[in-house]
């Protein structure tokens, strides 16, 4: 007996962590899906539909392009894993090089809709990033703050999410600017807003917090901070802030921090009891 129809598609994101426009996509374009319709014509997925959903993740995850997945989920046959990543790189590569933007934005919007934002940031985008500022030619500087202009256009504009919990994303310490808008592109694939507070003074939070009417706040970790730092900061820190990044480690292993970190926002909403914990 097939399985009855009952999960909006909200709830099928917040169940699987595909975010809707992304079933969509596996839906109209590669027919991955079929969900049933109420009679105003919303979707409506049932335990099955779920449980394929994630088949095709686990596809998605090893490395099949989406429009092979569909010979798979009846006769699986061997893959090379992570191949279409490595594809997926290398041509964002190549477009970054040829200071093609036109075709370097058409490929991100592609990926964009088609991928998970936790699968595409960490097998694509991040190590993209690092090629690009590994590159050894005369040109490189300028073909990565190009690339980097673009990326942070795109994602900004991708981010159209009008409900769900309300993130502000802030960074302290030494890194890369481009981190935070990263975090908020993954946190729109959490079914979250989020607001960029750029550089942060933690000092200044008390003050703020009320106006900001956030649910939660994320910091992400740079270099550079010390333990008189993390301590005259200490009592400043609201009581639903998470703290992500690689360096976090560090602090934590040094004792500096005892708010939950995590390197993703993802991990801290699959392992902690987060505001924005949807997954």
């Amino acid at each position: 007996m097939a399985s009855e129809p009952k999960y909006p598609i909200r709830e099928v994101s917040r169940l699987t962590g595909i975010n809707p426009v992304t079933l969509r996509a596996w839906q109209r374009r590669y027919g991955l899906l079929k969900p049933a319709r109420t009679e105003k014509g919303h979707r409506l997925y049932s335990d099955a539909d779920i449980a394929l959903i994630r088949q095709i993740l686990h596809w998605v995850e090893q490395g099949v392009s989406i429009g092979q997945v569909k010979g798979l989920l009846n006769s699986p046959q061997p893959v090379e894993e992570g191949s279409n990543w490595e594809q997926a790189r290398q041509s964002l590569l190549a477009a970054a090089c040829e200071l093609n933007t036109g075709r370097l934005e058409a490929e991100l919007n592609e990926l964009a809709s088609l991928y998970p934002a936790e699968l595409l940031l960490r097998h694509v985008i991040e190590p993209w990033l690092t090629s690009l500022a590994q590159l050894a030619r005369p040109d490189g500087q300028l073909i990565e703050q190009s690339a980097m202009a673009l990326l942070s256009r795109v994602l900004m504009q991708l981010l159209t999410i009008k409900t769900g919990p309300r993130i502000a994303v802030a960074r302290v310490g030494q890194g890369n600017e481009h981190a935070s808008v990263l975090t908020c592109f993954e946190l729109q694939g959490l079914e979250c807003r989020s607001l960029e507070l750029g550089l942060l003074e933690p000092l200044q939070l008390p003050l703020a917090m009320e106006r900001l009417n956030r649910d939660a706040l994320v910091v992400l970790l740079g270099g550079g901070l010390t333990q008189s730092w993390f301590a005259e900061r200490a009592e400043c820190w609201p009581e639903h802030c998470f703290f992500i990044g690689e360096l976090g480690r560090m602090y934590v292993e040094q004792g500096w921090i005892t708010q939950p970190h995590e390197n993703t926002v993802s991990e801290i909403a699959r392992k902690h009891n987060a505001t924005f914990g949807l997954v």
